[in-house]
């Protein structure tokens, strides 16, 4: 198990990415939007505390089920067909903490047009620090001769929501990072993310995109092209 409190110089929130969500392309964007993102931008990051935490496991994987060391037990045609070649997987689970969370309710009751553009930011922040997540990741299974697939996670596909509890009890994430699940599976704090990333014997570089995912050409994302979302 690993646990990492990341400083927050190492998080790039990605201008485009957050433009992104919020339905924008840099080109169209007005002063005061822009005012706001940047705005934005700094606060997340001043106010996010960055956590992740990750387990690597062994995985066995029939009929279209793989199971983590029989503490994760999955069935998932997507997940089965992404670690088909796979003999380990990385668990993580990653935050941004509650005073994040805390902030966008306060903008959803006082500014509208702030909370929109500050829960993008948020979003963004949180993808950048699974990045970092997934980079260190991505080394430990270099030293050991793997390679390794994108992360994906419960949610994605076919891959069902309702494994957060597992997924965060398999991690000691609520004693570890302050990370813990509603009855409805919603994570909070709500920008927090889990994922699995497969260790593989291969040499080909794995990247998420719309083409893995089940809404591909039926989502706003998927149809600027075969982008990450």
């Amino acid at each position: 198990m690993k646990v990492n409190f990341i400083k927050k110089d190492l998080v790039v929130i990605n201008k485009d990415e957050a433009l992104r969500y919020m339905g924008y392309n840099s080109k169209t964007v007005d002063i005061e939007t822009q005012k706001l993102l940047d705005e934005s931008i700094a606060e997340v990051k001043d106010l996010a505390e960055l956590k992740y935490v990750y387990k690597i496991f062994d995985i066995e994987k029939e009929n279209n089920n793989i199971s983590f060391e029989n503490v994760i037990n999955i069935k998932s045609n997507d997940l089965y067909t992404l670690f088909k070649n796979c003999e380990k997987s990385a668990v993580i689970a990653a935050t941004l903490g509650f005073e994040v969370e805390k902030r966008i309710r306060y903008y959803s009751l006082t500014n509208l047009s702030k909370a929109v553009v500050f829960d993008a930011c948020a979003t963004s922040c949180i993808e950048a620090l699974c990045d970092v997540a997934q980079a260190e990741i991505k080394e430990i299974a270099l030293k050991e001769g793997f390679n390794t697939t994108h992360r994906y996670s419960p949610g994605y596909g076919d891959v069902p929501i309702s494994h957060q509890s597992e997924i965060l009890s398999a991690l000691n994430a609520q004693k570890l990072i302050g990370l813990s699940v509603l009855d409805s599976y919603i994570l909070i704090p709500r920008k927090s993310v889990t994922a699995f990333i497969g260790f593989i014997k291969d040499s080909k570089i794995y990247k998420k995109s719309c083409i893995d995912c089940n809404l591909f050409g039926n989502c706003n994302f998927s149809k600027e092209g075969d982008r990450k979302c």
